[in-house]
């Protein structure tokens, strides 16, 4: 074929490259089969100072599927655009330049051929470079460099067009529409707006999510019996604990100390009243044996004291808080909460809603438990009673909801926490994807607007 159609043949090729097909791959696809070349690469920078990169192989489909192969090919372009003129290997005998390491090393990667690489260079600057690879024993001639070179020039600025516009569309690249498509691109929208607005009015199930903590069912407070000093700690917070178990020990040498005191005024007050019943002294009768009721009062109410030491477990079940191994010797007021026990045979759940979505949460909704404890096993329980007062919760008001387990308490603890998913009935799924977004827009008109 005359050089001058052939080079306007490859210009077209690349101008004319249908849509979605890639036009470097189709132009070096060409190259290689007019200039019958095993292999043609296609290098260039995507910016003025950026690394060359190679874009296109003619028998690589996908350029990750050759790695070793994309490297040696870089390294030939890289070596061609730093000398800028063209290469080949085995060298020419009148040209001036001789292949580097990098023209030999492609060579034996390809068991010994000839390798040839014209750098497409542009006003001074070299935008990329063409590799051209065919077997040992048909070496390029002179001509056929002649012929690439000038193939070359007017390549390079299309080509610096074509990185032009492919930066400017990469962001709109991801909208565009596959070849196949387009014979129907005008009645696709509508299609498409129409499945949506029928999707949108089909009835979904509608669920509220709320966060829970599992609470016993009957809590029990303990606190001091009296005035004193710990002595001994007998369970912690988690501990399984036995109806009548000893939970704490209080010092007891202040009750002992007033036993014992009151024992000994007991005491003397009956020698003071037989003293008086032996010389008849009726008056000293009358104030001794007051002293010693007085007395024998005294040491019931230490004796007791003392009997109060002791703080046992008034049920079976678990102990929820009051965590007071660290605080054996500290000093404790009468009345003051020392732990919360719990039974483990009854839950009561503790829901917290948005006030957004209370409006369909009542007495008798069903819904199911998941606690971060066991999330594989999922509990039915049901709402039992909404609460009337609100409460603020991370900035968010929301009201109170208790519930029940319906069965299969398995191995819940009181204080586990998880989260319930409240069946509230069907509702269109626009209305369930955009509820709250629709809610939010009322309120602000009517704030606006009345």
């Amino acid at each position: 074929m005359p050089a001058a159609e052939w080079l306007m043949e490859t210009v077209g090729v690349l101008l004319h490259a249908p849509r979605g097909v890639d036009a470097l791959r189709t132009l070096v696809l060409h190259l290689a089969a007019g200039m019958q070349c095993d292999r043609v690469a296609l290098g260039l920078r995507r910016q003025t100072r950026a690394d060359l990169e190679v874009m296109a192989v003619s028998d690589l489909p996908r350029l990750s599927d050759a790695a070793e192969l994309v490297r040696d090919l870089h390294a030939a372009m890289q070596e061609a655009s730093a000398s800028a003129c063209t290469l080949t290997h085995p060298a020419r005998r009148q040209g001036t330049m001789q292949a580097g390491l990098a023209h030999v090393q492609l060579s034996r990667a390809m068991g010994a051929c000839a390798v040839c690489t014209v750098p497409l260079g542009h006003d001074g600057l070299v935008l990329g470079a063409l590799t051209l690879q065919r077997d040992l024993g048909a070496p390029f001639r002179t001509e056929e460099i002649l012929r690439l070179e000038q193939a070359a020039t007017y390549l390079t600025p299309l080509l610096r067009l074509y990185l032009t516009r492919a930066v400017r569309r990469g962001p709109s690249a991801l909208g565009q529409w596959p070849v196949w498509l387009e014979p129907l691109r005008r009645h696709l929208w509508p299609v498409v707006l129409g499945g949506l607005l029928v999707a949108g009015l089909v009835p979904v199930q509608h669920e509220v999510v709320a966060p829970t903590r599992v609470q016993g069912l009957h809590e029990r407070q303990l606190v001091a019996p009296r005035d004193g000093f710990i002595s001994v700690v007998y369970a912690r917070p988690g501990a399984q604990i036995q109806s009548g178990q000893p939970l704490i020990d209080f010092d007891g040498e202040q009750a002992s100390n007033e036993l014992r005191a009151a024992e000994a005024a007991l005491t003397q007050s009956e020698s003071a009243v037989s003293e008086a019943l032996a010389r008849h002294d009726q008056a000293q009768i009358v104030v001794q044996m007051a002293k010693v009721d007085e007395a024998r009062a005294r040491a019931d109410l230490a004796r007791r004291d003392l009997e109060r030491g002791r703080v046992l477990a008034p049920l079976t079940g678990v102990v929820v808080s009051g965590d007071l191994s660290r605080s054996v010797g500290a000093p404790v007021k009468r009345g003051e909460v020392l732990m919360t026990v719990a039974p483990t045979e009854g839950f009561r759940l503790v829901l917290w809603v948005d006030e957004r979505d209370i409006a369909g949460v009542q007495a008798g909704t069903m819904g199911a438990l998941r606690v971060a404890a066991r999330p594989g096993q999922a509990l039915p329980m049901t709402v039992t009673r909404v609460t009337p007062v609100a409460r603020l919760r991370e900035g968010r008001n929301g009201f109170e909801v208790e519930g029940a387990l319906v069965s299969g308490a398995g191995a819940l603890r009181p204080g586990f926490e998880g989260v319930i998913r409240l069946d509230t009935g069907r509702q269109p799924l626009a209305g369930a994807v955009f509820g709250r977004l629709i809610d939010w827009l009322r309120m602000g008109w009517w704030t606006l607007l009345g």
